[in-house]
């Protein structure tokens, strides 16, 4: 959960951040000449898709009766990823979290070194057997974490067990530069240093996260694209007056309350926001002074003598800060409930992995842009896993998972510039979507035939290209021999017509029109009738034709024809006496 009130610090600077993920991959693409490389928050993952049905106690989790729904809507969003070829790591909490986390209760019968002897066995039990000391993740025996590592291992995805907090590792990983952006609803991510992360990943074009189970969000329609809304926080302070960084945010989360303390009392988001983005004094980088330096254990009389010069700073410029006079109330409630040196030596130092293993980035991994591993995925095996499972909302599951696997890896098979390429994919059209009104993006349409052979097709499949797809042109260079061809090759003009659909209702109008020269439809001299019923034809036209030489009227009115008289043998003798 994190800190919701650094949200809505945030959100006066996120209005315009929001943006339809194809529309950012495309983008970054352009820019950076590469696909973007994302950690995702395992956690919120699992709870978004359904397996964990109260985020704050994992094993609360869903029942085999919904864990179907749950798997389908994880696919998916493996499917997504894939399709866009974005390099991925799924990053799972692990065992080493504190005790404490959301029991602040129990920070009293921790010892006063408890952080230091963790953060030491942990190192000694990697430097010995290469794990942490417990080897029991956070959600060892729960079924669900079985089925996602099953299903992640058949598609030869690979994820990150975290020895802490999953947070605090896809914060690592972005701040050293293997990734670009953290995906997380979490704001914990940018209280442990991540400085770019991409939020509420869902259908709302509003900033909402994929839950969505708030008033406002049962108010929103949805789209059918997948949006993102960009935190960029170097953006965002070079762009703004006020403060955004990595310690001025955690500053903002201690006085305010965290997961790992439950804040200072007297201090609130508006409060809490002035102290941390003050510049002289610089409360939040004294902050970071006493216990950035990990090798260098902070002294209780450091840390109580730096809450003793706050505290006064509050008092003396009460109205300079917060526009009212607090002195009286500050020396009433004194800035109580500061956290333990153990709680702030978590959110500095979390518990991490002390040597990664980066095999999770090799190509061999259909999770990283430009792999080809899906070729050695066994997919009979694959597709009777998630058979067993009975797919909600699935009728028809042996078209559903061909549409899937072909989907996911397509644009990766037509950027591999394979030989036989032209004989599995075509390019055959280009349009621009106007995503919700908002957001313009220029596609190829592409359609190909099945170009992985892992069950049988019909013979016409190799014959044709059944399935389409529209992908982001920003995605495909524009040397690629399928774009040359498709520009190369002639254009139609004008569209062709569509055949006139015929009315559903006819009439008396209809028939003598059918059988006669219509104003509409040019009639033919030569064209014979095949009904011998009908009316002997008008002798002249119904309209005069303006270039008609014959004709000296400038009048171009209706003209009165001869007209057909017909004997109407009908007419009863008492209305004949009555015409007379």
């Amino acid at each position: 959960m994190g800190v919701p009130q650094i949200w809505e610090l945030l959100r006066p600077h996120l209005q315009d951040k929001r943006v339809p993920l194809k529309k950012f991959v495309s983008d970054f693409k352009v820019s950076h000449g590469r696909f973007p490389q994302i950690a995702i928050d395992g956690h919120t993952w699992l709870f978004e898709c359904g397996f964990i049905v109260n985020q704050e106690t994992p094993g609360k989790y869903a029942s085999y009766g919904t864990i179907g729904k749950a798997v389908l809507n994880f696919v998916y969003r493996l499917k997504e990823l894939l399709a866009l070829n974005i390099t991925f790591i799924l990053v799972f909490d692990g065992c080493m979290k504190p005790s404490f986390k959301k029991s602040f209760g129990s920070l009293l019968s921790c010892p006063e070194d408890d952080y230091w002897i963790t953060w030491n066995s942990h190192m000694e039990s990697h430097q010995r057997h290469g794990r942490c000391q417990r080897i029991t993740l956070d959600y060892e025996g729960l079924n669900f974490m079985k089925i996602v590592r099953r299903l992640l291992d058949s598609m030869r995805i690979s994820y990150v067990e975290a020895c802490g907090e999953g947070e605090a590792q896809c914060a690592w990983l972005q701040r050293n530069g293997y990734v670009d952006y953290v995906l997380t609803n979490d704001s914990d991510s940018l209280v442990f240093g991540a400085n770019k992360v991409l939020r509420n990943y869902s259908k709302f074009t509003d900033d909402l996260g994929a839950a969505g189970n708030s008033p406002l969000a049962k108010r929103q329609g949805t789209s059918k694209d997948l949006f993102v809304t960009v935190v960029d926080l170097e953006q965002l302070d070079r762009s703004t007056n006020d403060r955004y960084n990595w310690w001025s945010l955690l500053f903002f989360s201690v006085l305010l309350g965290a997961d790992y303390n439950q804040g200072v009392k007297g201090m609130g988001k508006v409060k809490a926001a002035k102290l941390a983005q003050l510049r002289n004094p610089d409360f939040a980088q004294k902050f970071r002074d006493i216990f950035a330096n990990l090798g260098h254990r902070p002294q209780l009389s450091t840390y109580q003598n730096f809450q003793r010069e706050l505290t006064k700073y509050c008092k003396d410029y009460s109205i300079k800060l917060f526009n009212r006079k607090y002195r009286v109330l500050l020396d009433e409630l004194s800035l109580e409930g500061w956290p333990s040196l153990n709680a702030i030596m978590y959110y500095f130092h979390p518990i991490l992995i002390p040597q990664m293993n980066f095999q999770v980035f090799d190509k061999c991994n259909v999770n990283i842009s430009g792999s080809g591993g899906y070729k050695n995925i066994d997919f009979s095996d694959l597709q009777t896993y998630l058979g067993d499972f009975r797919l909600p909302a699935v009728t028809n599951f042996g078209k559903w998972f061909t549409e899937t696997i072909l989907d996911s890896f397509v644009l990766r098979h037509l950027l591999s510039q394979d030989r036989s390429l032209e004989d599995y994919i075509q390019i055959v059209d280009s349009k621009t979507f106007d995503i919700s009104g908002k957001w313009p993006l220029p596609c190829w349409k592409i359609k190909y035939k099945p170009y992985i052979l892992f069950f049988q097709f019909n013979g016409d499949d190799y014959d044709r290209f059944p399935y389409t797809m529209w992908i982001p042109q920003g995605l495909i260079p524009q040397d690629h021999i399928l774009i040359t061809k498709w520009k190369r090759a002639p254009k139609s003009k004008t569209p062709t017509p569509r055949k006139p659909k015929l009315s559903p209702q006819k009439n008396t109008l209809d028939n003598f029109l059918k059988k006669h020269a219509s104003p509409i439809k040019g009639f033919s001299p030569g064209k014979k009738s095949d009904d011998q019923g009908a009316l002997e034809p008008v002798k002249k036209r119904l309209f005069i034709n303006s270039d008609d030489s014959s004709n000296e009227s400038e009048d171009d009115s209706l003209v009165v024809l001869d007209e057909v008289t017909i004997k109407d043998h009908s007419t009863s003798p008492w209305k004949k006496r009555r015409q007379k």
